[in-house]
């Protein structure tokens, strides 16, 4: 047989075999790439079925069924491989190998950054080269990024490469600036002077890694010049892994503190475990106020150990957590002043704190549904934001006892609830409880803190917010004490203004951001804009509330934004004047500064 007889029968083998399989039943069905989905998930859509007559374009409509499955869940560049399918005819049926490309990546680029290396951005995705893609991946690698200090707004964009058949990646970041320097050199006379020098670095040599320094030198008449040092330094990503270190030194004229901290956080919703782990020892002074006015000052001396690892259960969405834990906690107080009555008379400061000894073994159970909304001009002047909606709640129990080494047997209880909501990128509703309460053979304490905000954008660049909060203790009289002042959200009162055991606020804020050509070009170095607010809370201890004397407040005040700065600061400066005073005292504005919106 030559050459050309023999091309002549493999044609007319191989138009037999087909003719066979046009009029012959599916044999076998074998799927081949599919790792994301089972053979049985992808089945339950297709109409081809081992047993059936074989239709050619049944199958072809079986390929977009299984395409569209994967594009529904987030493979977007999902595709059947024709160039591999292979389908054969025998005389007992059709065999069909079915090859499916789930969208690898092939290539990853990181533009836009002149400080950050690449590596410590490729780090932070949640996928690598030769990984499959999909869009929540996507989506919440974006959300890792826009976290980090040092990065701007982050944009991730895929494609599909024709050339490789793969998936190729860029990503889109901006440097902020990261050094931040800070000297202070106030008037110096013949009795004192003070010199403060400090420079914080958010990404050292581009790492990603955090440093800060300060120095501040201290020289005051009779008195032995002083000099404190504050040092910290952060590594996000100890020896490559996810773990990640803290470190801070403190010197202060009552003492130094210091506090090292090893986790393994929740990096990304996916993470199926997390860990964390503190000791710290701190110095500081413990303040007890009646009526406004300072009456004893202890000197406290706080060590503190915890730990914690936690499992997760679920997906990205919604998952259950479990968690084991522990704290010990040894703090001591000693009196630095005791005033023996206050200026208000003959009452005396209640203040009796005690030294403790605690050590307390627990468990906590949650659950947890999230999702994100992308907008901006909620919380920040101008960034991209991510806003997590959805509900949560933890609930701990935990138990100190003398057998390993506790002052005291005790129980403690904990509930955690908070609830986001959205509606139409406009409307914003958080809110949240905890309780707390110990029980033990003294007096029971309890706390209960609650928060319900709102915001509404009602236009691109105006915000309107609220925000009602609320403290609760009970049984904690002599040893903690509730302070509502300028510090905490009732603008236009001096630290410290007012004390007791209860608390109830009402904040009430019109946010505006200043448009018109001018602010719009300056936009890229300052973002300009305004608040007018309102303050209305009340503060009593025990049964003593009185609904006829609340505290109030009205204001305006300017905010600036730095768009290129490290940490998306936001700086207010507010002018608030106080509708309740006491004593007679005249009704005087007050000028506040700070960082952050106050709620």
């Amino acid at each position: 047989m030559n050459a050309r007889y023999f091309m002549i029968f493999v044609f007319f083998f191989m138009f037999c075999c087909s003719a066979v399989a046009d009029h012959q039943s599916v044999r076998k069905i074998i799927l081949r790439g599919n790792e994301a989905f089972s053979d049985e998930q992808l089945r339950l859509g297709m109409q081809t079925e081992v047993g059936e007559t074989y239709d050619e374009e049944l199958l072809r409509k079986d390929f977009k069924r299984i395409v569209g499955f994967y594009r529904k869940n987030g493979f977007s560049f999902a595709r059947i491989d024709e160039k591999r399918l292979f389908k054969k005819g025998f005389a007992d049926g059709v065999y069909l190998h079915i090859y499916i490309d789930e969208g690898r990546i092939g290539r990853l680029t990181v533009e836009g950054n002149s400080r950050t290396r690449d590596h410590v951005i490729l780090r932070e995705l949640l996928f690598k080269t030769g990984d499959v893609y999909t869009v929540e991946d996507e989506l919440e690698s974006e959300r890792i990024l826009r976290r980090k200090p040092y990065l701007g707004d982050a944009e991730i964009g895929a494609t599909w490469d024709d050339e490789t058949s793969t998936v190729e990646i860029r990503v889109m970041v901006t440097d902020l600036w990261s050094v931040i320097p800070a000297l202070d050199i106030p008037a110096f006379s013949k009795d004192s002077s003070d010199f403060l020098v400090q420079v914080v670095d958010s990404n050292m040599f581009g790492t990603g890694n955090q440093a800060q320094f300060r120095y501040q030198r201290i020289s005051e008449a009779d008195e032995t010049t002083r000099s404190l040092i504050r040092t910290r330094y952060t590594d996000p990503r100890l020896f490559s892994s996810h773990w990640e270190f803290d470190g801070h030194y403190i010197q202060q004229r009552v003492g130094d503190s210091w506090q090292v901290i090893l986790q393994r956080p929740q990096y990304t919703l996916k993470t199926r475990w997390s860990a964390a782990f503190m000791a710290s020892e701190h110095v500081d002074l413990k303040r007890w106020y009646e009526r406004g006015k300072k009456t004893d000052l202890y000197d406290r001396i706080m060590q503190r150990n915890t730990g914690q690892l936690t499992r997760y259960i679920g997906n990205r969405h919604r998952h259950l957590q479990f968690s084991v834990w522990g704290f010990t906690e040894r703090s001591k107080f000693a009196p630095h002043e005791i005033s023996p009555s206050t200026t208000w008379g003959e009452t005396k400061s209640r203040f009796a704190p005690k030294d403790r000894d605690i050590k307390i073994l627990g468990i906590s159970v949650g659950r947890r549904k999230i999702d994100f909304v992308r907008t901006r001009y909620v919380n920040q002047m101008g960034r991209v934001e991510d806003i997590a909606v959805g509900y949560g709640y933890n609930m701990s129990l935990g138990y100190g006892s003398p057998l390993y080494g506790s002052d005291r047997s005790e129980t403690l209880l904990n509930w955690l609830f908070s609830l986001s909501l959205s509606h139409e990128d406009s409307l914003f509703l958080n809110t949240q409880a905890d309780f707390t309460t110990r029980f033990s053979n003294e007096p029971r304490d309890s706390v209960f803190k609650g928060k319900i905000k709102l915001i509404r954008k009602n236009l691109l660049r105006q915000t309107l917010a609220a925000q009602l909060s609320t403290v609760f203790e009970f049984g904690l009289a002599r040893e903690s004490q509730v302070i509502l002042d300028g510090e905490n959200g009732m603008r236009g009162y001096s630290p410290y203004a007012f004390n007791g055991e209860k608390m109830v606020i009402l904040n009430l804020e019109s946010r505006t951001i200043f448009s018109g050509e001018i602010f719009e070009k300056l936009e890229s170095l300052v973002v300009v804009g305004s608040a007018m607010f309102l303050d209305f809370g009340y503060i009593w201890s025990g049964d003593e509330f009185v609904l006829s004397e609340p505290k109030r407040s009205v204001g305006a005040g300017l905010r600036f934004s730095i768009p290129r700065l490290s940490g998306s600061r936001v700086f207010r400066f507010d002018l608030a004047y106080p509708l309740d005073v006491q004593g007679g005292t005249s009704r005087v504005p007050v000028i506040t500064y700070g960082i952050g919106h106050v709620f």
